[in-house]
């Protein structure tokens, strides 16, 4: 047995165990004599607004407007397939470039991007060129559809997308390729060849699409093997090496399809962590492509983020990772600038045609977020300044929380609930 000696202290192993259990037996005890957050802790600290055109107004609106203002990276920890986040994004487009915003990062792969940005060219059609891609790539698969660029499925993504193509801003993909566009990815590889390589790899290039769709089917009928059908199929890639030849353009489609695949091949052989590692690591590895190899000045120039909320927050995230969210939190800091993180959360919303409260069931998980979720009102935007109590929650051990409104302290500045929310319109046809 080793003993530990300090400052005079005489401390065996059996001693630090019982001074651990006494910590936490008093922990315990200190715990369950304190009060949660009530809606008074609160209220100092809430504001609330609406959008009206476009537009953020009401009494919350100035502190949104004043406090965005004083940032060189806003994040948006959205969930997905939201009407109102859309509408959000949309209104704070405009405004942040006022303030010289000129980037936007998204979770979406760089070459889905790069598609995105040439449908930006003109902004009449974004919505329409949006719909054809949408329709023409749509995966069906299990009672759900899937577009070929995920999180642009909707009539709303098309109008803040159209928002940024007024401003000019300049998209960042930073993500994985999605599983439903390998097709339109390997079209676009043989659309960048030349007359005579579409000529001599017309029939491999079938073969690869056609491989893909055997996959598809595979995939529906036993399970998750799709990535591992098509990781081992010679069509697959015998195209991507076929088209990448003395191409750069290909080149860098290919190996953001290889990487896509490995990634979610982890997924099949249960590998999550190292799935998720592997994604949130290609996530900063694309944001470092970006930043060599574009003029960005780390000093002052600004970006806004867009991403499900797991990616998005500053330290330890959720999948027990370091993500994208702290690394742009440490680059502002390192510059002597700073980064707001933005949580999104939605008490009210419409599931069907019946309409969810998630503080009138108990036993539900929304009902963990009651802390916070109490501020919210059907009919308007709330935001809950979390920056000020940090001290009463972490120093002064004040207020008995669920574990997840901690991370939310820990991770987030703002916690931000949208009015009664609706699942967005779809811009796709569902019937080729």
């Amino acid at each position: 047995m080793k003993n530990y000696c300090k400052k005079g202290y005489f401390v065996t192993p059996l001693m630090s165990v019982l001074i651990l259990l006494f910590a936490l037996t008093a922990n315990s005890v200190f715990a369950q004599g304190k009060p949660e957050l009530s809606e008074k802790d609160l209220a100092e600290y809430t504001k609330y607004f609406e959008i009206k055109n476009g537009k953020f107004v009401g009494d919350g609106a100035s502190f949104l407007l004043s406090e965005i203002s004083k940032h060189q990276y806003i994040l948006m920890g959205e969930y997905h397939g939201s009407h109102q986040l859309s509408l959000f994004t949309q209104a704070i487009i405009p405004p942040l470039h006022k303030n010289g915003f000129r980037y936007f990062g998204l979770e979406i792969g760089p070459v889905s991007s790069q598609i995105l940005t040439e449908m930006m060219a003109d902004t009449g059609k974004i919505s329409k060129k949006l719909n054809q891609l949408n329709s023409r790539y749509l995966k069906n698969a299990e009672n759900r559809q899937f577009t070929p660029i995920p999180f642009f499925s909707y009539l709303e993504d098309a109008e803040f997308l159209k928002e940024a193509a007024i401003a000019k801003w300049q998209l960042i993909g930073l993500d994985q390729e999605f599983m439903a566009g390998y097709t339109m990815l390997l079209d676009r590889m043989y659309q960048n060849l030349n007359d005579d390589a579409k000529k001599l790899l017309k029939d491999s290039h079938l073969k690869a699409v056609e491989a893909v769709r055997i996959a598809d089917s595979i995939d529906a009928a036993n399970g998750t093997r799709l990535y591992e059908t098509i990781n081992s199929s010679s069509h697959f890639n015998d195209f991507l090496a076929g088209a990448s030849k003395n191409n750069k353009k290909n080149q860098e489609i290919a190996e953001a399809l290889r990487i896509t695949n490995s990634i979610y091949l982890k997924s099949v052989q249960r590998k999550y962590y190292e799935q998720n590692s592997d994604r949130v690591t290609y996530m900063k590895q694309n944001l470092g492509n970006f930043l060599n190899s574009e003029s960005f000045d780390l000093s002052k120039d600004k970006m806004l983020l867009k991403m499900g909320a797991v990616h998005t927050g500053r330290g330890f995230s959720p999948l027990s990772l370091f993500e994208i969210g702290n690394t742009l939190s440490e680059m502002a800091e390192f510059n002597s600038n700073s980064s707001l993180h933005i949580n999104f959360n939605s008490r009210f919303y419409m599931d069907g045609d019946k309409e969810i409260d998630d503080l009138a069931d108990s036993t539900s998980y929304g009902y963990r977020f009651k802390g916070l979720f109490q501020m919210a009102k059907k009919d308007q935007w709330t935001v809950i300044d979390l920056r000020p109590l940090r001290s009463k929650v972490f120093y002064n051990r004040a207020f008995k929380l669920d574990e997840i409104i901690l991370e939310i302290f820990k991770n987030y500045d703002w916690f931000i609930m949208p009015p009664l929310d609706t699942d967005a319109a779809p811009n796709y046809n569902s019937l080729k």
